[in-house]
């Protein structure tokens, strides 16, 4: 067994699932990722240097949400890593588990009832392309 992905954002349930993953991580001994995404936000128009000043300040938060989380969740007693990526969430994980060859990608369970899910969700999405095993996370 690789390593485990857990996918968060700013959220409870994100923070839930990552939980999870961590204790997943210390009961099989491997090494917890986080992964945060940063969307591309290609649709809105901000031009010149405030693009740049967007871009890095949005880039600065999520890494210091993940830093703090990755230090909460070692107290778990799993080694843990992180990263910070551009682009959309179901993607950016996918790709990190492609590329990491993880072994399990855990996700929180957010928008996977009801009429947001034939809509479509994270959780769904990766479960459908990503290139190892899910684990949608109970968290609400």
């Amino acid at each position: 067994m690789n390593e485990i992905i857990v996918g968060v954002d700013e959220t409870t349930t994100a923070r839930d699932a990552a939980l999870r993953a961590a204790e997943l991580a210390a009961a099989c001994d491997r090494t917890l990722h986080i992964v945060m995404a940063v969307p591309l936000h290609t649709s809105v128009e901000i031009y010149g240097i405030g693009r740049d000043i967007w871009r890095a300040e949005a880039l600065d938060a999520a890494e210091k949400t993940v830093t703090t989380l990755a230090r909460d969740l070692g107290k778990v007693g799993c080694r843990v890593t992180h990263t910070v990526l551009e682009g959309h969430p179901d993607r950016v994980l996918c790709d990190e588990a492609k590329r990491l060859e993880a072994s399990i990608v855990v996700v929180g369970n957010r928008r996977v009832q009801g009429a947001k899910r034939v809509l479509g969700s994270i959780a769904m999405s990766v479960t459908r392309h990503a290139p190892c095993d899910v684990l949608v996370a109970h968290t609400t």
